[in-house]
């Protein structure tokens, strides 16, 4: 039974939104930060890498880089030094966490070093990382889950109200993007502009056709499994901040990520599971089984929230599948030149509102499936993404403006990530990999 009663309350909201203003950054100050994950296999099975493989990988890397490892009541989940670290996901999927940089060529080149390093202690272990959207061989029915709490309640809550959830959770893998506001005006302008360009940026790194060994009819099957992974916190579930209006502010956004159910909090090392039976909202008030909310509480419960575009201290831009690097670092150009270009942005905003996106949602769905092989209105959406990327490529400085010349000479062919790959009459796991070694 529920124990609902008013406590004296250690949080408020006043609190919180104290988090996102104190997160503003003068453009001077202004960073890109790349997560980047790839999928673990082993290259002779190509079926998912073992734990045990993954964590002797962490564990030479750490030791050769001078990092310190990274536990979970003693499970070694990762490595780190200062901001930057490697970490295991549900599925054994490998990410780089990098240092937000200020250019894409330091970018490209820490987290090239420290791929490379990876990828050659990999081999000892016959383990690969691959650049994919989700995992070719293996389903989630034979992926060991990563024993870290965190992971073990998400798997144990999420299948009951996403019939996807377990794919998401130990199959898939993409790549996130965060970029820094100003102030509460440019932080929702900004996850507005995001979230209506999102489903064109899936549609174009759409990187996940081949599953189960075999072709799945969906050119990014990740985006497919987040669709269905949790309706109260995944997609856009923010639907009335779409549409960008001069008075929205920080508190809009606080107001829907209060409204999700919780799944858990810790208190001295020890986790209460809720498993969604009240919102954060209703925490705040009345607080759960004799526990006020804390700052902390906030903070956990945020990050368990999975929109596409995220909003903490900085927003962060997750609707991307796994690419290999010379398209990863298309993904934080594009971003750089839309989001950092106030004219870019606002001319987006413009041409995104012209075409009357009423339903983001529902061309995310199509943009699963067909990658960007669908119009909005009377627009293919070829067209409106290189109408994007070129806007993009003006809005960035000169000396980066040739990350995005490849997904431009791409959308002029009509081309996302996943037509190159079908193109190729790729359809199962062991041609894809060939293909993937060879470009």
């Amino acid at each position: 039974m529920l124990n609902l009663r008013k406590n004296n309350l250690t949080l408020t909201k006043e609190q919180i939104l104290d988090y996102y203003y104190t997160s503003c950054k003068n453009r001077n100050e202004f960073r890109v930060g790349l997560e980047y994950e790839r999928v673990s296999v082993n290259s002779k099975t190509l079926k998912s890498a073992p734990y045990e493989d993954l964590r002797q990988i962490i564990t030479h890397f750490a030791i050769i880089k001078g990092w310190g490892t990274l536990k979970d009541e003693g499970v070694t989940v990762g490595a780190t030094s200062g901001s930057t670290s490697i970490s295991l996901e549900p599925g054994g999927q490998f990410e780089v966490s990098l240092e937000p940089k200020k250019n894409i060529a330091e970018i490209e080149k820490e987290i090239g070093e420290i791929l490379q390093l990876i990828d050659s202690i990999g081999e000892v272990y016959d383990v690969k990382f691959l650049p994919i959207g989700i995992t070719p061989v293996s389903t989630y029915q034979n992926i060991e889950i990563l024993k870290k709490n965190r992971y073990l309640i998400m798997a144990d809550y999420l299948p009951s109200l996403g019939k996807f959830a377990p794919v998401m959770m130990r199959e898939t893998a993409g790549v996130q993007v965060n970029c820094d506001y100003t102030d509460e005006a440019d932080a929702l302008l900004k996850l507005s502009v995001c979230a209506q360009m999102s489903p064109f940026l899936t549609g174009f790194f759409a990187n996940s056709p081949i599953r189960n060994n075999r072709l799945c009819n969906y050119k990014s099957f990740r985006a497919l499994a987040w669709h269905y992974t949790d309706p109260d916190r995944c997609g856009l579930f923010y639907n009335n901040l779409i549409n960008w209006k001069p008075m929205y502010g920080f508190e809009d956004y606080v107001d829907a990520i209060l409204d999700v159910p919780m799944l858990f909090f810790e208190r001295c090392n020890k986790r209460i599971l809720v498993n969604g039976a009240i919102t954060f909202k209703e925490f705040l008030k009345y607080g759960y089984s004799g526990y006020s909310a804390e700052f902390l509480d906030y903070k956990l419960h945020a990050s368990l929230c999975f929109p596409d575009v995220r909003l903490k201290n900085c927003l962060e831009i997750r609707n991307h599948d796994s690419q290999n690097i010379e398209l990863s670092m298309a993904v934080c150009a594009f971003y750089k030149g839309i989001l950092y270009n106030e004219n870019a942005m606002q001319e987006t905003r413009k041409y995104l509102k012209k075409l009357s996106l009423e339903n983001i949602n529902e061309l995310a769905h199509k943009a699963a499936r067909k990658g960007l092989d669908f119009s909005v209105g009377k627009e293919c959406a070829y067209k409106i993404t290189k109408k994007l990327f070129e806007t993009a490529r003006e809005g960035i400085g000169e000396d980066e403006r040739h990350y995005l010349d490849l997904p431009i000479a791409m959308l002029k062919d009509k081309k996302c990530v996943a037509d190159k790959v079908l193109e190729n009459n790729i359809t199962g796991g062991r041609e894809l990999v060939q293909y993937l070694n060879n470009n």
